[in-house]
């Protein structure tokens, strides 16, 4: 049995995203997977709702099984985020496709792909970062002044082509027109938006995100959200605490950064941090994701896994069930279901390193709750995944 990937972050789940999956069935006639951001999201915030919740809006939205994206991915820049979302979909056993959704789906992202992965390009990057620019700048210098490689899902599914090239799987990439306004678009207009502009919505009162999500989210997205405060009196608990070397042990910070982030203790708020800490070479997204790995405490040696120890399932249907039968048979790691207290007793180091982190990171997301019955610890153990029963 086979099926056609996705990876995404739902936050939220989205008219687009219901598209982007209605249009790869019509195209593949196959099943989708989606790998899918946990708790924290790539640009390193929390999620908006719980990783069980945007996992079974995805099923009701016609994915049929959605799997983890461990947070020492899904909390990394671009490159290390797609590379693991894509060794993941690979060592599923039944993926043969990988469907990306793009601005500029007519750009040639294999050959930008194939420059990307060569050793003068990859010399020309590490000169260009030294020099000050940001990670995108940097690539579009390389590449060339092409627009297809300046927004944030053209960069990722550039990332997730080059990722493709260096797993050396057979997943074929398939490129799909986006329908919305922008990755971070912040205007709603009608009933397609992108989630930056629903979560700005959502936060301002402002009831056009309504139209722009499917009605069974409603509810939830009215009731969600985290508390923006707390998360600032803790990074800056945290940040006053460690000295620059100590945060510097904690998080992949690099160039002194870590030196700026100790003095952003004193900031009266996380937006004042970021616009202190930004610059051309730090974007606010990346500051975000270094803020979030001192949060969690935990080495830096964890923030720099190099491929998924587990396939973790979040939601399924009566398809994805048949996907996961296959599975048994194909997958090239350990697939999780429901947590046990033995979870963590495995003798994969880099199994225990990664399923540890992402119950932190459950339990910090779950204290950041605004609904005081989302906030207690261990979540991870009592959640099994969500069974969404197939529409006849």
């Amino acid at each position: 049995m086979q099926a056609t990937g996705i990876i995404a972050e739902y936050n939220p789940f989205h008219n687009g995203h219901l598209y982007h999956i209605q249009e790869t069935k019509r195209l593949t006639q196959q099943p989708v997977i989606v790998v899918m951001s946990g708790s924290f999201m790539q640009r390193g915030e929390p999620a908006v709702l719980s990783k069980w919740q945007r996992a079974s809006c995805a099923v009701q939205g016609g994915a049929d099984l959605v799997l983890e994206l461990p947070c020492v991915f899904t909390l990394r820049s671009a490159e290390f985020f797609a590379k693991g979302a894509v060794q993941l979909l690979a060592a599923t056993g039944c993926v043969n496709a990988l469907a990306c959704g793009t601005e500029h789906p007519q750009s040639d992202f294999e050959a930008a792909a194939s420059l990307a992965c060569s050793a003068e390009a990859q010399a020309r990057l590490r000169e260009l970062l030294q020099n000050g620019l940001s990670y995108a700048q940097a690539w579009e210098k390389i590449l060339g002044a092409n627009t297809a490689f300046r927004t944030p899902n053209d960069i990722l599914a550039l990332e997730y082509t080059k990722a493709l090239l260096q797993t050396s799987t057979d997943i074929q990439p398939l490129y799909l027109q986006r329908t919305d306004e922008g990755y971070n678009s912040t205007s709603i207009g009608n009933s397609i938006a992108s989630a930056s502009a629903i979560r700005r919505a959502i936060a301002d009162g402002d009831g056009s995100w309504q139209q722009a999500v499917p009605d069974y989210m409603h509810e939830a997205l009215a009731a969600g959200g985290y508390n923006a405060q707390l998360l600032w009196q803790l990074l800056k608990y945290r940040l006053r605490l460690l000295t620059p070397h100590q945060l510097a042990e904690r998080c992949e910070a690099s160039e002194g950064i870590e030196n700026l982030l100790s003095k952003a203790a004193d900031c009266a708020s996380l937006q004042t941090a970021l616009a202190a800490c930004s610059s051309k070479r730090y974007t606010a997204s990346r500051i975000r994701r270094l803020l979030l790995q001192i949060l969690l405490d935990l080495p830096k040696a964890v923030w720099q896994q190099q491929a998924p120890a587990y396939l973790r399932v979040l939601a399924f249907n009566d398809t994805g069930r048949q996907l996961l039968h296959t599975m048994k048979t194909n997958a090239q790691l350990p697939i999780i279901n429901k947590l046990g207290k033995n979870a963590l007793c495995n003798d994969s180091v880099a199994y225990r390193t990664q399923l540890s982190a992402e119950v932190t990171a459950t339990d910090l997301w779950s204290l950041l709750q605004k609904d005081a019955a989302l906030n207690r610890s261990g979540n991870d153990f009592y959640h099994s995944p969500v069974y969404v029963r197939s529409k006849i």
